[in-house]
């Protein structure tokens, strides 16, 4: 039985490899983003594919324009064709729309297409006998195998989607900005400084909340600060602090364990790398920090009146027209007419200039946080598109414990209460209490469990506000629920990434304070909220994450304070190992099980689900991989279908939804209309579908352009990327 001629290309799209958008046929279960990349063998996109049929005719296919994604789950994209048959030398051109059901990982930077269907075709030009002669041979069904696609480029291609909704109610204060023309550190503490003995040492304590090597010593009060291999010293946090070429003998006490590798590594202590004592600044918030190599060096940033300060390790530019500086951080900008001054919140008000930052610059990688750039609002979409998982429920549970007896406190603006003195997210609505553990909901009925999977949330804990440290649950929520299992999903929201000011910024700008326990006996225990500032954050494009500024100046691993959790049982310290800021950093340490004997690291950034070790939790991408049948399947070995080398074609065609082609010919749009190519109408409705075009166009090239990023990231293997005048002026941890 022959085949629809939709059906022939869809078979053909499907099942030698075709890109969609980087689509490749898979069967793969890697989570592995390079894995995945190299799986497709089509990222870098390789546009036309030409495939010869039996009978000698030629299907073209062009790089697919996805035009609807609904509620991230469905979408729907064009695909502009060619039809060519044996000895004709005249192509037919036609449109096909296709739809599927869609599962994303943005950390694989994939997403999973299945229930693939064709919804439309418009092939006006081609006879009965063409189609026919075209649907010769090849199977008789579609494809069941899912298809995996490169998140990249599906987002770059939506040249049009419903306008997001930004978060309302963050805040809009400054955080304490510092700049310094010479090298300089910023230690922070989160809050009040809190010290603690060193178990097995004489007269010394550490700052349990900062994220540095700070020692005290008594008699008189000195504190030494571990700057990499050398340590200063100075007798209050303020300073001012001096090299300290000794430390005291008791130094030697301190337990040779993980927690303190580093600093034993720094005894006896060693000289300043190039000499120069840095200016150490202290603040007991989240605050920034500015480091210039000296006095502003000033590049002029083409056709625009900005100037960026090419000798700073973060992004700083000068604004020539309204005299102002401007200074990026965690995706916010912020103002000032004096370096020495004060700061001024500025997203909001970015002059136009900013829109007109050129590509191919050191500073280019700020265009992904100026509002109303293609590259925030791609930033955007993939925050706004959930992650997702299967989750078993007779078979996940979860363990919370508390630091003493369980206490809640309310929530300012609701009637729900929240924990405070454990580190698992512990919500009280009513009288059950609700747990939200690495992107899966529990429900129990006492704040210590047993729990159970949940397959509801009360829309009350969607009420709650970014002012509350527990906003972020509000971005996770059940997509769907059976008698054996429960899908949960997390936008960015989750791990502190927000939409807002028509672009996309890192935390809620709200400060919440730690939350200490003190105990008769016991040392205090540490539980700190996560920070919008402290780390120097910046988007990184290529990833799609915020990432931390990674290096000296805010401290080993970057950022503010990651502390320590006392643990009863061997009546020490587990300091945090990783700094409290974004990109798969340790914001805390995490007692689990009912003993408080088990000890982790909680997840910033990647995909949280991994955390479950597969163990009753699958990534709905993977469980929908493993759906895939193997009946009915394309059977290439008796079809004579094959690839043909289109390497020196350029895919230049586009298709709409009116069922037409188009091409850009000299700067001109051409419709492709009765064997001939025309110019497109110079009417208001010509003009629109330029546009239209014109963004699809835009869209295709950021596309391949992101997409190429990502292969070098990924070739690179660079764990923990820097842009690159953090490179040029940091110090690199050794």
């Amino acid at each position: 039985m022959t085949q629809t001629f939709p059906r022939v290309l869809l078979t053909l799209l499907l099942t030698i490899g075709f890109a969609f958008q980087g689509f490749a046929q898979s069967s793969s279960t890697s989570s592995d983003s390079g894995q995945a990349d190299a799986a497709s063998g089509s990222l870098a996109g390789d546009w036309p594919r030409a495939f010869e049929t039996a009978d000698g005719a030629t299907v073209t296919m062009h790089q697919p324009q996805v035009t609807k994604w609904q509620n991230f789950t469905k979408m729907t994209a064009l695909i502009a064709s060619e039809y060519r048959a044996k000895g004709s030398e005249d192509p037919a051109f036609g449109v096909i729309e296709v739809s599927a059901a869609t599962s994303a990982d943005r950390e694989t930077d994939e997403v999973v297409l299945s229930d693939i269907s064709v919804i439309n075709v418009n092939f006006s030009t081609l006879t009965r006998k063409q189609l026919s002669d075209a649907a010769l041979k090849v199977g008789s069904l579609l494809p069941t195998a899912p298809i995996t696609v490169s998140l990249t480029r599906m987002s770059a291609s939506l040249s049009d989607y419903e306008r997001l909704q930004d978060t309302k109610g963050l805040s809009t204060d400054a955080p304490s900005i510092w700049v310094s023309e010479k090298p300089a550190l910023l230690l922070q503490t989160n809050g009040k400084p809190t010290t603690a003995p060193i178990k097995g040492t004489s007269g010394l304590e550490f700052v349990i909340n900062t994220n540095w090597d700070l020692i005290v010593t008594s008699d008189p009060t000195t504190y030494y600060l571990r700057d990499e291999k050398s340590w200063l010293s100075a007798t209050t946090l303020k300073g001012p602090w001096a090299v300290a070429d000794t430390l005291p003998d008791a130094f030697s006490q301190i337990p040779k364990d993980d927690s303190w590798k580093q600093a034993h590594e720094a005894m006896p202590p060693q000289p300043i790398v190039g000499g120069a004592v840095p200016v150490v600044y202290y603040s007991d918030k989240p605050a920034e920090l500015i480091v210039i190599d000296g006095q502003p060096q000033l590049e002029a940033v083409p056709d625009t009146a900005l100037q960026w300060v090419s000798n700073a390790n973060t992004d700083v530019f000068f604004d020539t027209t309204d005299k102002e500086w401007y200074f990026l951080t965690s995706g916010r900008w912020f103002k000032t007419g004096d370096l020495q001054g004060s700061w001024r919140f500025a997203s909001d008000s970015l002059p136009g200039d900013f829109q007109r930052i050129p590509d191919g610059q050191p500073y280019s990688i700020v265009r992904a946080s100026v509002p109303g750039t293609s590259e925030s609002d791609e930033a955007r979409l993939q925050a706004a598109i959930p992650t997702t998982a299967q989750v078993d429920r007779k078979t996940v549970t979860v363990d919370v414990t508390y630091y003493g007896d369980p206490k809640f406190e309310r929530i300012k603006g609701t009637d729900l209460q929240y924990a405070v003195n454990t580190s698992f997210t512990v919500i009280l609505v009513g009288n059950q209490y609700f747990v939200i553990y690495n992107g899966v909901w529990f429900v129990g009925s006492t704040p210590t469990g047993p729990f159970v999977v949940a397959d509801s949330v009360p829309d009350d804990i969607y009420s709650i506000p970014p002012t509350s440290p527990v906003y972020n649950v509000t971005y996770v929520r059940v997509y769907s629920s059976t008698p054996e299992y429960v899908v949960y999903g997390y936008t960015a929201g989750y791990l502190w990434g927000y939409l807002a000011w028509n672009t996309y910024v890192y935390g809620t700008g709200w400060y919440y304070p730690p939350y200490w326990v003190y105990r008769p006996g016991f040392p205090p225990v540490y539980r700190p909220w996560r920070v919008t500032y402290g780390s120097g954050t910046y988007y990184l494009p290529g990833r799609g994450t915020f990432n931390a500024h990674w290096g000296r100046a805010y401290g080993p691993y970057g950022g503010i304070a990651a502390g320590g959790i006392y643990n009863e049982n061997t009546g020490a310290y587990i300091r945090g190992g990783a700094a409290y800021g974004p990109y798969n950093s340790g914001g805390f340490i995490s007692v689990q099980g009912p003993a408080g004997n088990q000890f982790r690291a909680a997840i910033i950034n990647g995909n949280v689900y991994h955390s479950w070790n597969g163990k009753g939790v699958t990534k709905t991408n993977n469980w929908a991989r493993s759906r895939t049948q193997t009946t009915n399947r394309w059977k290439s070995k008796t079809d004579k279908t094959r690839l043909r080398d289109t390497s020196r074609q350029k895919s230049d065609l586009f298709a709409n939804r009116d069922g037409h082609v188009y091409r850009k010919e000299n700067g001109n749009w051409q419709q492709h209309e009765k064997g001939k190519w025309r110019p497109t109408e110079s009417t208001s409705k010509g003009q629109s579908l330029r546009q239209t075009l014109d963004r699809s166009q835009a869209a295709r090239q950021r596309g391949n352009q992101r997409i190429e990023s990502r292969q070098e990231s990924i070739r690179t293997n660079r764990s923990r990327p820097q842009r690159p005048s953090t490179q040029r002026f940091e110090r690199r941890r050794r």
